[in-house]
């Protein structure tokens, strides 16, 4: 904690919706320092055309992360306005907004803080990287997928990942990995278990960072397994596996307890993904609380990514987080 403002230092580390939810759910915890830290390696639908087509950091997530933590003006609203229609469709205006700013700046760094500005955040986005990084996931029987993109696809009966790693490693940049060792809090998932929570840990030197960090570790669990990802996980399953990549077990785990609407679950069964099974019985470091919101997250017209059907609620998840943090 820093003394002299007593106040906490909380960081997330992710990407995604998930990452969003969890911003959207502190930013208005009073006495907290907040820093999200996004990964690097995000390469689908308008990230993954501009990262391509300019050679900067992919801008997604921190796209999403600026957006969580923005005053509630015009402008937030404007940032995560994505486009429908004609060649501009699927392109995200915060997306192409950040990509501007890094060509006019020169520096990936420097737009985050200047879009940080204008919007007003209330926080610090950091990618994990200075530089943007390859996924690629080795399956069970061998095959090898390239890219954060191919490896989502949710491909019927795929073998399971054996693991993922960087195509090429970069390094941890200097200020994410400053702000690990400074909080007090690291805030892991929900998202993706691949793509998005362990991807932001494979930069070299993010797992002893993590591992070393006398930050209490609190990993939210996610609602629903992930196809081609997580078939079959339970949540005991999940904690191994984050285990494996942050180089140390969580301290504390996010549970959502409770039922979902039957249609949302016909939905998810659907694409073969089913809510996480609760084995973890006893365990005391697990937080059991209702956290899923109850209405169901449509689709975004000219969104080719697709995205979480539930999610966690910001205001229950809120709760329970200022509890631990």
């Amino acid at each position: 904690m820093n003394a002299r403002e007593g106040r906490r230092n909380i960081v997330t580390l992710g990407g995604g919706t998930g990452t969003f939810v969890v911003l959207s759910a502190l930013k208005e915890v009073p006495d907290i320092t907040l820093t999200a830290v996004v990964a690097s390696s995000d390469d689908g639908g308008s990230t993954g055309q501009l990262r391509d087509a300019y050679g900067i950091l992919p801008p997604g997530d921190a796209r999403q992360a600026l957006v969580a933590l923005a005053k509630g003006n015009v402008l937030r609203d404007l940032f995560a306005y994505r486009f429908r229609k004609g060649d501009m469709a699927g392109h995200n205006l915060g997306n192409l907004f950040l990509t501007a700013l890094t060509d006019l700046l020169g520096s990936d760094a420097e737009a985050l803080r200047e879009a940080s500005r204008i919007l007003r955040v209330k926080g610090t986005v950091l990618s994990a990287a200075e530089r943007s990084a390859t996924l690629t996931a080795t399956l069970e029987d061998g095959t090898r997928i390239i890219g954060e993109h191919a490896i989502d696809l949710r491909e019927p009966e795929r073998s399971r990942i054996r693991e993922i790693a960087l195509v090429e490693p970069v390094m941890l940049s200097e200020r994410a990995e400053k702000a690990i060792q400074s909080a007090d809090t690291l805030i892991l998932g929900p998202g993706d278990l691949y793509t998005s929570t362990a991807a932001v840990l494979l930069p070299s030197g993010m797992r002893e960072a993590v591992s070393t960090s006398k930050a209490r570790l609190v990993y939210v669990m996610n609602l629903f397994t992930k196809a081609g990802q997580t078939d079959g996980f339970s949540a005991r399953t999940h904690i191994e596996e984050l285990a494996r990549y942050a180089g140390r077990e969580p301290d504390v785990v996010l549970m959502h307890t409770g039922a979902f609407p039957e249609s949302a679950l016909a939905r998810y069964k659907g694409e073969s993904e089913f809510p996480v099974k609760d084995d973890l019985d006893d365990d005391p470091r697990i937080v059991r609380a209702p956290l899923a919101s109850v209405e169901e997250v449509e689709p975004v017209e000219g969104d080719p990514v697709p995205r979480s059907l539930i999610r966690h609620d910001p205001g229950l998840l809120c709760e329970a987080l200022s509890t631990l943090i």
